[in-house]
């Protein structure tokens, strides 16, 4: 870490850092008292090289760092970008990881105004809806996550159903609407059970309680909104089951509006490609792939009495079918082999040339011949790898061309190499 010198510019002493409890200052915390406040001066005071960046502690800071679920600020300290806010949790001094190196001394510091607004809706946001599953159903959030285009909480829930998420949402959003108050709480330690948390929490000392007039508290060090309105809206995006929880993906806000514009140039893109009604596309899209489905299978009716006629057609010349063919797909090759054999006394050895060189060797079930043996000396020789059963095996990745492979297994077949 590196310590103020006399003459006033950081010295990163990178070689010889001491351990994190040396930091002397406990950073004040501005956004604590007030998120709003985007611009401030501060006093740099000591520094730490992080992860070969320049690190700098202040004797206080309104930058957020990475905490609770929700991302670090960013912005800049004396026009320097800040690219990351960390906290040294035993000491409770924050890190500012900063792109260049700045001078010792007073300090002027921006932060980024848009992603803090983000922030705030969000994580206001994330306690809104948390406490509405609370309300509706008595299920708990376990954890929180603040992305950068979706938001996640996990719900102590083995399923939720979309109605009862669109219940939830409902609650949330007349929340919203009825912009209440948003404020902050400092609780002693030994009056925490009564300030009435959604949540039990394990912090010590005095709690900062983030309190949703008449409807959640909640212990939270996060940045915030002053009113539930400016939260604009809540909108649940997903929904995922795993391990005896449930996953709550979420939006709020100006990303509401974002994903509703893109959702609506999507709609309208379908839409005109159908040439039906916006609202009634759906149903168009589910006609349409069930037509899909079914011209699916027709076709594969098609091509597998198209296989059993060209099967029926194969020439077979002294109990060998042997052909080479053209980005046939290694499943129709397979199919084939399968139908060739289904006569008496014949092994099939086809390749395919797509985008790598592919083999299928196939035998008649009355055949003593093993092509899984074969096909295991045709790689040992072209290079490659499958594997499969005494009457029917498959290999990929070959050397060498389609004529010299089949050649090779068309040698060992009629000289019993092996087999």
């Amino acid at each position: 870490m590196g310590i103020l010198p006399a003459s006033g510019r950081f010295m990163c002493t990178t070689c010889r850092l001491r351990p994190l409890r040396s930091i002397s200052v406990k950073t004040g915390r501005l956004y604590y008292d007030d998120p709003y406040l985007l611009e401030f001066d501060a006093t740099a005071v000591e520094t730490r090289s992080v992860g070969g960046h320049f690190g700098v502690v202040l004797d206080k800071t309104a930058f957020y760092p990475t905490s609770g679920g929700q991302p670090n600020d960013l912005g800049t300290i004396n026009d320097v970008p800040l690219i990351d806010c960390i906290e040294d949790e035993p000491t409770g001094a924050l890190i500012h990881v900063l792109q260049d190196t700045i001078d010792a001394g007073p300090v002027h510091c921006r932060i980024d105004a848009g992603r803090r607004a983000d922030h705030m809706q969000q994580h206001s946001g994330q306690h809104v809806l948390s406490q509405a599953f609370v309300e509706l159903f008595d299920w708990p959030t376990v954890s929180f996550h603040l992305g950068a285009v979706n938001c996640t909480i996990d719900l102590a829930a083995d399923g939720v159903s979309r109605e009862q998420a669109e219940k939830a949402e409902d609650l949330a959003n007349r929340v919203i609407r009825d912009n209440r108050g948003v404020f902050v709480r400092y609780v002693a330690e030994e009056n925490i059970v009564e300030a009435g948390l959604r949540k039990a929490t394990e912090r010590a000392g005095k709690i900062r309680v983030i309190d949703i007039e008449g409807y959640d508290r909640s212990a939270c060090g996060g940045t915030h909104v002053r009113t539930t309105g400016e939260i604009g809206g809540i909108l649940i995006t997903g929904l995922e089951r795993a391990k005896k929880q449930t996953r709550v993906q979420f939006i709020c806000g100006d990303r509401v509006i974002r994903y509703a514009r893109m959702a609506n140039h999507a709609l309208e893109a379908i839409s005109q490609t159908i040439s039906a009604p916006p609202l009634e596309s759906a149903a168009a899209v589910r006609n349409l792939w069930e037509e899909h489905q079914q011209l699916r299978k027709q076709i594969e009716q098609l091509e597998s009495q198209l296989i059993d006629y060209e099967a029926a057609q194969f020439p077979v010349n002294n109990g060998l079918a042997v052909a080479s063919f053209k980005n046939r797909g290694i499943d129709k090759l397979k199919m084939l082999a399968s139908r060739i054999c289904s006569r008496p006394g014949t092994i099939a050895l086809l390749a395919d040339e797509g985008d790598q060189l592919r083999v299928v060797f196939a035998r008649s079930a009355d055949s003593k011949v093993d092509v899984a043996a074969l096909l295991k000396q045709t790689v040992e020789r072209f290079g490659g790898r499958g594997g499969g059963r005494s009457n029917l095996a498959q290999g990929g990745g070959l050397t060498g061309s389609a004529a010299e492979v089949l050649q090779f297994a068309q040698d060992r077949c009629t000289g019993g190499s092996g087999m």
